[in-house]
């Protein structure tokens, strides 16, 4: 799937969670982004020439990471973001509903995502009050 398209379905599927979840005082969505699109620091690579590369975060040419951060309200990225957040405006509270965003340039593997999910699972069950 093309970058653009990919990004556009995210946004999607989290808008889509987010009509379900209204009403809940969590919001346990999790996206994990990998490759050279969504740096958060620069990396070194070696092209199959042998010839070394450094790829920025900051190249907007190449990193996409910025038009999935809307969806988490431009918090940081690696963290549980899962506990809405209420913010007061004109004395009126807005909930806030931020997915967790969890990036790397190299592939995810399940023992990386694991601990991940099960963390924003016990935060979930915490704020529901079930433990």
């Amino acid at each position: 799937m093309v970058a653009g398209n990919a990004i556009e379905r995210s946004h999607k599927n989290i808008n889509e969670i987010r009509n379900l979840m209204i009403d809940e005082k969590h919001f346990p969505y999790i996206s994990f982004l990998q490759g050279s699109n969504f740096l958060t620091e620069p990396i070194r690579v070696t092209k199959p020439d042998g010839t070394e590369v450094i790829l920025k975060h900051d190249a907007g040419s190449l990193n996409r990471i910025d038009r999935l951060t809307s969806s988490n309200y431009s918090l940081p990225i690696n963290r549980n973001n899962c506990e809405n957040i209420f913010i007061c405006i004109d004395e009126k509270y807005i909930m806030l509903q931020a997915v967790s965003i969890y990036t790397k340039p190299t592939e995810w593997s399940i023992e990386e995502m694991l601990p991940i999910m099960i963390d924003v699972a016990i935060s979930s069950l915490r704020i529901i009050e079930v433990i």
